[in-house]
Parts: structure tokens; sequence; C-alpha cells
């Protein structure tokens, strides 16, 4: 495998842990002040930090169509078609799941949406990125803008799904490309002088700055701008308390491997937590009812959950990079007992 950046690992360790948490059924309503404005976005602002723009958009598009598309393709439809075996249920509609995740509509059967958003957003990223900085930088803007009032003034059932997103998210590019755009700009730009700045002092201050935030200033619904502008000094506020956090922050093998495989987790993980709680609330029925009616047992309880799947996915992560890494976009790495004398 090529050389990867450690903190970078250590930011997808914490965002797909994060992810993991934010499914299971615990009531996690503490954390998720903290981790819903930053957990995706910043998914999307270190794709854009490890992006290296290839010669042409052929080879780039082939790139993406390998590590992002296949995963999905074949994940997606693994996952429909282990819940018909699991469930067993006779009115389920199976082509239907099936048809509905290749239009990938948002909460449509719409399996791994993430990996699928972030595939379409790499092929306008592509493109952006090539203009200088500040046409980008308009651009981006402008498609967001643009997004904000898609979301804000399009009609909520005016398509047959009953929502107002399109297919294969593309209202959500826009948001994405921001992220994955400020991503690619801060390793050209901006992180020597944030490293350079990077003390205690300074992490104690962008943490206060974020916790304030989230749980101190109000939303302002009503005044939609306001509330925009808040969700994404949010997310930007949370983004750089992250970067500054995941810069310190010493790694080890187990955080290293889960960073370095978050699509196989992402992708997984969904199976597992449903085995995992249907255990817990058959075999410990009495003890799991009395954590998740505790908000802060049952906050405890999905930080275990999620760290016990963690260590349990390493053995299919471990298989599949080992026996079939083309489904994740990677070359099968020779081990010395493979290699002939």
């Amino acid at each position: 495998m090529k050389k990867r950046i450690e903190w970078v690992d250590i930011g997808k360790y914490i965002c797909i842990m994060l992810v993991m948490i934010s499914h299971l059924e615990s009531d996690t309503v503490i954390l998720q002040k903290i981790y819903h404005p930053v957990y995706l976005s910043f998914f999307f602002f270190l794709a854009g930090y490890v992006h290296k723009q290839p010669r042409s958009f052929g080879e780039h598009f082939i790139k993406k169509l390998r590590g992002l598309f296949i995963p999905w393709l074949i994940f997606s439809n693994l996952n429909i078609a282990l819940s018909a075996v699991i469930s067993l249920k006779e009115n389920r509609n199976i082509a239907g799941e099936f048809l509905w995740n290749l239009l990938q509509i948002r909460g449509q059967y719409d399996g791994i949406w993430f990996v699928a958003a972030l595939f379409v957003t790499f092929i306008p990223f592509y493109f952006v990125i090539k203009l200088d900085k500040k046409k980008a930088l308009i651009l981006t803007t402008a498609l967001v803008v643009t997004a904000e009032l898609y979301a804000a003034f399009m009609p909520k059932n005016v398509f047959p799904w009953n929502n107002y997103t399109l297919p294969w998210h593309l209202e959500y590019i826009p948001y994405a490309l921001l992220w994955m755009v400020l991503g690619y700009y801060f390793k050209e730009n901006a992180e020597k002088e944030l490293d350079r700045k990077n003390t205690v002092v300074t992490r104690l201050v962008a943490v206060m700055i974020y916790l304030a935030i989230v749980y101190l200033l109000p939303d302002l619904k009503d005044v939609r701008i306001v509330h925009v502008l808040i969700e994404y000094g949010r997310t930007a506020a949370g983004i750089v308390m992250l970067i500054l956090l995941c810069k310190v922050a010493r790694s080890n093998r187990y955080i290293d491997y889960v960073g370095a495989n978050t699509i196989i987790y992402f992708a997984l993980h969904g199976k597992l937590y449903a085995v995992l709680e249907h255990v817990l609330s058959a075999k410990l029925s009495s003890l799991y009812s009395a954590c998740l009616s505790n908000i802060w047992l049952s906050t405890l309880l999905a930080v275990v959950i999620a760290t016990v799947m963690s260590f349990i996915l390493i053995i299919p992560a471990y298989l599949i990079n080992r026996f079939f890494p083309w489904i994740i976009g990677r070359k099968r790495q020779i081990s010395r007992d493979d290699k002939t004398v």
C-alpha cells in the first residue's frame, strides 16, 4: 500500500466510529450535538486533502470507478441480499429495493449512500480544482448557495418519492464539494501555518469555541439565512478542531488499520450492529433496556458497541484486503509466504 498520512487515518478512524455510533438504537443525544455537524463533512475534507490531481479526467474517473463505484455497487447490493435472507419477509419487494438502490435517492434504500455521494462529487471536483483558487472558491460558493435555495424553495413532495432529493444525491454535491475543495486548498496553502500555531492553548481554545457554538449558540431556524450560516460555521469550527487534535494524537496499528479501511467499515457495520443489538435485546433484555432508558448509560453503551464492532470488522477487512482487494480498488499485496524462492 502507498504510504499513508497518519493524522488523516486518525481523522477517518474518529469519523467512522461516530458513523457507527450514530446508527445504533442507543440514545446518544449528548454526543450527537458534538459529532453531527462535522463527522461526515470531515470525511469529505480529508478526501479533498489526500487527492492528487491525475494527468487526465479519464485516469481520474477510472481511479474513482475502481476505488468508490465498484465497492459501492458490490457492498450495497450485497447488503440488500443479506437483509432479504436474514429478514425472510414474504411481502418484501427485493427487486424494488435493488432498483431504488441503483437510483440512489436519499432515504429510499440508498445503501452505502455516502460512498455513492463521494463518487459523484469527485467528478465535478476534478474540474473545479483545475481552475485557479479564487475562481474555484467562487464557483463552489455559488453552487452551495444554489443548493440552499433549492432546499428552501423546492416543494418537499415534488417528486413521486415525496421528497425534493434528486437521484444520485445531486442536490448534495455542492455541500460535499465545498469541504473537499477546502481540504484540497488547506494542504496547499494553510496547513503549514496551522501546524505552527498548533499549541496546547490553541487546541484548548478551538475545543472551547466549538463546544460554545454547538451548545450555546441558538439555531435560529426561523431566520433561514442566519441558521445556514451557523450550520456552516459549526462545521468549519469542528473541522479546524479535529485537524488540530488529530495532528498531535498518537496512533497505533488498530487505529491506522480502521482508518485505512473505512469503506469496508461503512459497508459492513450495518448488519453487524443489527445482530449485536438483537443478541443484547434477547439475552440481556432487562439490562439492555435499562441502559437504553438512561441517557448516560445509553451513550456509554453506544461507544462500547461501536468499539466492539471496530475490532470484529478487522476480520472481514483483512480477508478482503488479503484475497479480494479489487473489491475496494486495491492491488493484492504479496506476502513473504506467497513468494516463491
